[in-house]
């Protein structure tokens, strides 16, 4: 991945997410979704540890973090998201997290200096995920941890056609994304970067379409897009997202399966 592409990247979540911030901030699904406590229940934070979030966004996750660890930092692009994250912790009285800019591929911190590292509902927006998985590793200290939550793409006979339809579902949602990987694909990148594939759990999300598309910021133009790519999807695709329709014939929902995984050092 060029030097330009990863500016780009950086760029294009900065700017969706700058804007719709608040959103996030106030959004119960990043919040209070299920992943939440299966990450924390894999990741199982020490009073005595040190741990960063990657792409913390407002910092839901590492809030739930620091109320088991003894410092957290988050990290994001997003200079908005961070407003929000610090604006809670001064909200809320949080004195051990901290919050910095900086890119997943590039972490500007030195090597084994944490205990934990985290990144949730973020690495679909992460253009080079080896290199994420390779600098996390490098920042954690020996027998240290990675826990991460993401959606993945169902694995199907046709799989080419759903990873095609997923990502034209999501980008035309969302410029950021990136790509929604299989889970094959998280255990060789794993692997690759010399983790140990330790726990997993698979949760599922039920996103309503207009919550989904509002949440984005699309406009009224978009979500048809979205409606007729939906009305488009093949029976597996239907089966496989849990694409639901109304009595109209609509697009009312579809289903994301999440993978949460602890990968250690």
């Amino acid at each position: 991945m060029t030097e330009q592409s990863q500016q780009s990247n950086a760029t294009s979540s900065r700017e969706q997410f700058g804007a719709h911030a608040e959103k996030y901030a106030a959004s119960t699904v990043h919040r209070f979704g299920p992943s939440l406590p299966m990450l924390l229940r894999l990741a199982d934070p020490q009073p005595h540890e040190r741990a960063l979030d990657v792409a913390t966004g407002t910092g839901n996750t590492a809030f739930a973090v620091a109320g088991f660890a003894q410092h957290v930092t988050g990290l994001d692009v997003s200079p908005g998201m961070l407003a929000q994250a610090r604006a809670r912790a001064e909200r809320e009285g949080v004195d051990n997290v901290s919050f910095q800019d900086g890119s997943a591929e590039h972490l500007p911190f030195p090597g084994a200096g944490f205990d934990l590292v985290t990144s949730r509902h973020a690495p679909h927006h992460f253009r080079d995920l080896g290199a994420f998985l390779r600098e996390a590793r490098r920042v954690l200290k020996p027998g240290g941890r990675l826990v991460v939550a993401d959606q993945i793409t169902p694995e199907g006979k046709q799989q080419a056609e759903m990873q095609t339809w997923v990502e034209v579902w999501q980008q035309t949602r969302d410029p950021s994304h990136f790509r929604q990987r299989t889970g094959a694909e998280w255990r060789s990148l794993a692997a690759e970067a010399g983790f140990t594939w330790a726990a997993e759990q698979t949760v599922p999300y039920r996103l309503d379409f207009d919550w989904w598309t509002k949440q984005s910021g699309c406009s009224p133009e978009t979500a048809q897009r979205l409606r007729q790519h939906a009305r488009q999807a093949s029976p597996e695709v239907r089966r496989a997202l849990g694409l639901e329709f109304a009595s109209d014939g609509q697009v009312a929902a579809h289903h994301e399966p999440m993978l949460v995984v602890r990968l250690e050092r």
